[in-house]
Order: C-alpha cells, then sequence, then structure tokens
C-alpha cells in the first residue's frame, strides 16, 4: 500500500461548489418544510370532511392511518434537517415553526380520537 496514490471520487475545485449548494439547500429548506407542513393541514382538514356516508367508513379509516404515516415522515424529515441546520450554523426559525406546527397538528388529533 505506501506509495500508492489516493484516489479522489471528485475533483478537488467541486468540493467547495458542492458545499456550498448544499448550504444554500439547506438554508431554504425550512421554508419548503413550512409549506410542506400547511399542505398536510389542508389534507387532514378535508379528510376531517369526510363521512362515511360519502366515502365509507373503512377508506375514511385508511386515509387517516396514511396522513398518520406522512405525518411521521415529515417528523422525522423535520428533525433530520433541523438537525443539519444546527450542524451548520445556520438559522432555523422556519423549521422550528414547521415542527411546532406539525406537532401542534398531532397532538390536536390525538385529542380528538382519544376524546371522540
Amino acid at each position: 500500500m505506501a506509495g500508492m496514490t489516493q484516489r479522489r471520487f471528485l475533483p478537488a475545485p467541486l468540493v467547495p461548489a458542492l458545499r456550498a449548494a448544499w448550504t444554500a439547500v439547506l438554508r431554504h429548506a425550512g421554508a419548503g418544510l413550512l409549506v410542506l407542513v400547511a399542505v398536510l393541514a389542508m389534507l387532514a382538514r378535508y379528510t376531517w370532511q369526510l363521512r362515511c356516508e360519502s366515502f365509507g367508513c373503512t377508506f375514511v379509516g385508511v386515509i387517516w392511518v396514511a396522513l398518520a404515516g406522512l405525518w411521521a415522515a415529515l417528523l422525522l424529515a423535520g428533525l433530520v434537517l433541523a438537525a443539519a441546520q444546527r450542524r451548520r450554523g445556520l438559522g432555523t426559525q422556519a423549521s422550528a415553526w414547521a415542527l411546532g406546527l406539525l406537532v401542534a397538528l398531532g397532538v390536536g388529533h390525538l385529542l380528538y380520537w382519544q376524546l371522540h
């Protein structure tokens, strides 16, 4: 192994450009997460209005389970995104708002499910 040169997968000038691009994506990803949470809230409101007579009780339950899966996926993505933003020293205000709204949405649904 001595005397062998180490091969790089990417040319050296490309690495800083990729880091800069990744930082730009992370800088604006909180707003994207906030938009996704708003879309999830609109979907939840729509499914809230579905009645068994018009859609079928089984399918309403299936949609609620699908929304719970989307909620969990967004929560995981939001936590990973916020950690990556903090590690880079970027602002996390939009991510914090998105995570707060996501948790409020989940708690609201759990309370409704437990009380009705």
